[in-house]
């Protein structure tokens, strides 16, 4: 049961962070024939870091809250 509290932590840093940073929420839509997850790819992510990383609630919450800016820095910029 531990797990869940775990990965609850994770998707609650991220959706924090989400908000934090827009003051508002993006929801998923379709766009040029592509699915943008918006804020629920934040919290998937968030959800799998904050399970990942450690065995403390407070880790995961704060995990998943940098988890989805890191995984954007290490993916390269396509440049047009």
């Amino acid at each position: 049961m531990e797990f869940v509290l775990l990965i609850l932590a994770g998707m609650s840093g991220s959706l924090v962070k989400d908000v934090l940073i827009d003051n508002k929420l993006t929801l998923p839509k379709f766009a040029d024939g592509c699915l943008v997850l918006g804020f629920l790819g934040g919290i998937l992510i968030g959800g799998a870091v904050g399970y990942l990383v450690d065995q403390s609630p407070i880790t995961a919450f704060f995990s998943g809250y940098a988890g989805s800016s890191m995984l954007v820095s290490l993916v390269p910029v396509k440049k047009v």
